[in-house]
């Protein structure tokens, strides 16, 4: 499996073509409600997980199928700015894309000033602050050791500084865990610190790492948006479908494929891979296999490998 993926439907950003930077999953964190599953390799050693070769062909691949997405999105089953060579994908990526770059970052390595400058030349970072108090910090996030959260909330406000795109600030509210009252206030005043372009809540939608994390309701997050002002959105669905998704590869592989990266509801596959009736065959046939497996989680059907 190579480290380009989908398009994907993402609920942000459009149809998203993925470069993955690091494998399943290296990451700095090992957050409660990951929808990739838990946290394999904790660390935050950065090092070459996926090589310069495998990341400078993905980008030609991905400059020959422009017509396909919307957006470059720079990712990982894991944390992507661990991978040493971010730097250079981005800078190598800027000169041979022409679609608007994305970088999904969790925040931790924001204090290196390399990796801000690469982040500064993207359209768009979406980094993750899920808590702005430290208890809560370390029970929804379960970072790695060295991993500091005046850092993180600094690094952000540097960036948005520093950045000549936009700076979109995720907040993933577990019921219980980070939404207190305590944790509002400390969030409130820490995006009034950072001044970041956007504000994006989000819950736990898809099956979580630790079946601990629990979604909070439409009407609390509602309430939250309120309190938090007037920059904030809920984040929801975009209705859009995948035109231009490429099936070079038979739809077996490709459901592999998308599914290795997340957890997909039936609605949201048949939203991508058009054919219905060859789709739950190939559901079907790979469940029998083992390769895939049915999850059901908040009144709804997830397949996952």
């Amino acid at each position: 499996m190579g480290i380009l993926f989908g398009p994907v439907k993402s609920r942000r950003l459009g149809l998203s073509l993925g470069v993955e930077l690091v494998p399943s999953k290296v990451c700095s964190m090992d957050c409660l409600y990951c929808e990739i599953g838990k946290t394999k390799t904790l660390t935050t050693l950065r090092a070459p997980y996926v090589t310069w070769e495998e990341i400078e062909k993905a980008l030609y691949e991905a400059r020959d199928r422009e017509k396909e997405y919307e957006v470059l999105t720079f990712t990982g089953s894991g944390e992507p700015t661990l991978n040493i060579y971010f730097e250079k994908a981005v800078e190598f990526a800027k000169n041979l894309i022409k679609k608007p770059i994305a970088v999904l970052t969790n925040s931790t390595t924001l204090h290196i000033e390399s990796i801000r400058k690469a982040l500064s030349k993207v359209n768009y970072v979406l980094a993750s602050l899920d808590s702005a108090r430290e208890k809560s910090f370390k029970l929804v996030n379960r970072p790695a050791e060295g991993v500091s959260l005046k850092e993180i909330i600094t690094g952000l406000k540097k960036l948005v500084e520093e950045m000549e795109g936009e700076l979109w600030l995720e907040i993933l509210l577990v019921k219980g865990i980070n939404d207190t009252e305590e944790d509002l206030k400390a969030l409130k005043e820490a995006i009034a610190y950072i001044q970041p372009h956007k504000v994006q809540l989000n819950t736990v939608v898809r099956p979580p790492a630790y079946a601990i994390s629990k979604p909070l309701s439409l009407e609390e997050l509602e309430r939250i948006k309120a309190f938090l002002g007037n920059k904030v959105e809920i984040i929801t669905p975009r209705d859009r479908k995948l035109e231009n998704i490429s099936f070079k590869k038979e739809l077996s592989e490709l459901l592999l494929d998308y599914l290795s990266r997340r957890p997909a509801p039936l609605s949201e596959l048949e939203e991508v891979f058009k054919n219905s009736e060859e789709l739950e065959d190939s559901l079907q046939n790979l469940i029998k296999e083992g390769k895939i497996k049915r999850l059901f989680y908040q009144g709804e059907t997830y397949f996952s490998t």
